[in-house]
């Protein structure tokens, strides 16, 4: 299935949830119940499955990106694909998930395409404390070719 019909896809599901959450609350509203109650499992399973299908879109913008060619480098493409499928880490957990992956990795190497990445607008860079964690961010355009 292409790219084009799987976001449509995801583009319905997405509308589906939030009428689906909007007539709950109407719900909510005619009946006079407020906070938790009984449609409390209902809403729950919609905020699960938004979770999902922004996972989905996530996956789903990156192997765009990897297969419009915009990303050359294995192991930028191996990074990103750490970053959507794990969450936002920093590099010292990005090395290890890679070395996991490669068999090997540098830490120098890593810092190195994380910048470049981040340079041209793929991932950010969070700073939590001391810690310096990494994200990948959707639908960015790159702005130019990883090299």
């Amino acid at each position: 299935m292409g790219f084009k019909k799987l976001e449509k896809r995801l583009e319905r599901i997405e509308y589906l949830l939030e009428y689906l959450s909007r007539e709950i609350e109407t719900i909510k509203g005619i009946l006079g119940l407020a906070g938790e109650g009984i449609l409390a499992p209902i809403e729950g399973s919609i905020r699960t499955q938004r979770v999902i299908t922004e996972s989905y879109r996530r996956i789903l913008s990156l192997e765009k990106i990897i297969r419009e060619g915009r990303i050359k480098d294995k192991i930028s493409r191996e990074i990103l694909r750490i970053l959507v499928y794990i969450g936002p880490m920093n590099i010292s957990q990005i090395t290890r998930e890679l070395k996991k992956r490669r068999g090997r990795a540098s830490r120098r190497i890593v810092s190195e395409k994380l910048r470049k990445l981040k340079g041209i607008g793929i991932i950010e860079l969070e700073e939590r404390g001391r810690e310096k964690v990494y994200r990948y961010v959707l639908d960015r355009k790159c702005s130019e070719k990883d090299k």
